[in-house]
């Protein structure tokens, strides 16, 4: 996939249904009430404590014109247009981005004669929220607003209805055959294999200790501890917490792992060269700068596996290829969009015809001017700006098909994730 098709920020549509109880603060006074002939107690009144005001509400008119003022110090003021300099040089490029993503996608629904309602927004909101943090909604709702900054017209917005509409545009695209309902059922209830790792950036050093352990096998751990640099398995003497299954992404390691440690060569008959425990593989490539060492520390098997050809299991397996061959033609579809689409950001300096790739990389020579002083450079912001795109983090799944959150920003998939061990909001 291009780094054109993993560019995007995510947005569309003001959810108006969805909103979030305020806190008010009364300041009533409660009057102690005689009944009447009752004789009263005198009694000696408390002392006065000190009354903190609260803040009062007020309402606000926004300010539209360029030179209206959004706020006056010591009856000097800063302009509404000052503001947006302000804002647009911090987060212009961000949220640009952002509506850009929300046009396009309109647009494709539009095109598509597809319709994304409230209600079935409200619907997967519901199902989010039992899903990922076992909350009911209101709750979810409040964890967001409140412990990531995510309003519920947000998440609504810029989250939910990317998704949706996204998984209508795509459908088509995610076609699920025998073999891949197959490679479920052998990654879910197929043997599993305990392992720890060496991992290398460079070939060269891979092979060297490779050819140290084939002489001291017995030397894997103080290895691992020593020279990996995978840092969350090093410590543990290369020990890694999850199983290797098979049809696992990456592919080539777990095809790798699977038929050096597990299966053996198919022509191979010696009994003496079945593999074993402590078994260790070659180098595998796993990425460009990744090499791993693979030994086997034990093989986890299911006593009791379902049949395959039970309706229930073959739909269980039907319906989690499919999940993620979805994601997958998400990820596709609003790349081609983008490249199908022509863009203009004069934010940015840049322009992309339609059916050409934008490069993600690209640095227009574009001297930004602010617009209530053009003779002024735009400042530079303090960060840079987020490509976060369709194609989220990789996961282990069948048939080596990579999970990509599609339809939700990385940061946001992130944020939504670790909801799932924060504490439940308080009411």
């Amino acid at each position: 996939m291009s780094a054109a098709r993993t560019r995007s920020r995510f947005a569309t549509r003001t959810l108006a249904t969805l909103t979030l109880a305020t806190s008010l603060f009364p300041t009533t006074a409660m009057a102690q009430k005689t009944a009447p002939g009752k004789a009263t107690t005198k009694t000696t009144p408390a002392p006065k404590a000190e009354v903190t005001r609260q803040p009062t509400a007020k309402t606000v008119a926004i300010p539209v014109n360029p030179n209206d003022p959004v706020a006056i110090i010591n009856n000097e003021v800063i302009t509404r247009a000052q503001l947006a300099d302000e804002a647009i040089a911090r987060k212009g490029p961000e949220i640009l981005e952002t509506l850009i993503a929300r046009r396009l996608l309109e647009q494709a629904v539009r095109r598509a004669k597809l319709e994304v309602t409230p209600e079935e927004i409200n619907n997967e909101i519901d199902s989010v929220a039992r899903r990922m943090a076992g909350l009911s909604r209101e709750a979810w709702l409040i964890s967001l607003n409140k412990e990531r900054g995510i309003s519920p017209e947000q998440y609504a917005r810029d989250i939910i209805f990317p998704a949706i509409a996204l998984r209508k545009l795509a459908a088509g695209r995610a076609q699920v055959t025998d073999k891949d309902i197959q490679s479920a059922y052998e990654a879910t209830y197929g043997d599993k294999i305990r392992v720890r790792i060496i991992m290398t950036d460079k070939l060269r050093s891979a092979q060297e200790i490779w050819d140290g352990l084939k002489k001291n096998p017995n030397g894997f751990e103080a290895v691992a501890r020593t020279q990996s640099i995978d840092q969350s398995s090093a410590s543990l003497g290369g020990l890694v917490g999850e199983p290797i299954t098979r049809h696992a992404f990456p592919l080539n390691v777990s095809e790798a792992a699977f038929r050096q440690l597990v299966d053996g060569e198919p022509g191979d008959k010696d009994p003496s060269h079945k593999p074993k425990d402590g078994d260790f593989t070659g180098p595998i490539q796993v990425a460009e700068s990744s090499y791993l060492i693979i030994r086997r520390e034990g093989i986890i098997s299911t006593e009791k596996k379902p049949a395959l050809d039970s309706p229930n299991v073959k739909k269980q397996m039907h319906d989690l290829i499919y999940d993620v061959k979805l994601k997958e033609a998400m990820a596709d579809y609003y790349g081609d969009l983008i490249k199908a689409s022509s863009i203009e950001n004069r934010l940015a300096g840049t322009t992309k015809n339609a059916n050409e790739e934008l490069d993600p990389d690209s640095k227009p020579d574009t001297d930004r001017r602010l617009m209530s002083d053009p003779n002024a450079a735009m400042p530079q912001r303090v960060s840079a700006s987020s490509r976060a795109g369709a194609a989220g983090a990789v996961q282990s799944v069948p048939n080596g098909a990579s999970s990509s959150a599609a339809g939700i920003p990385d940061e946001e998939v992130k944020r939504v994730q670790n909801l799932k061990t924060a504490p439940a909001p308080k009411n």
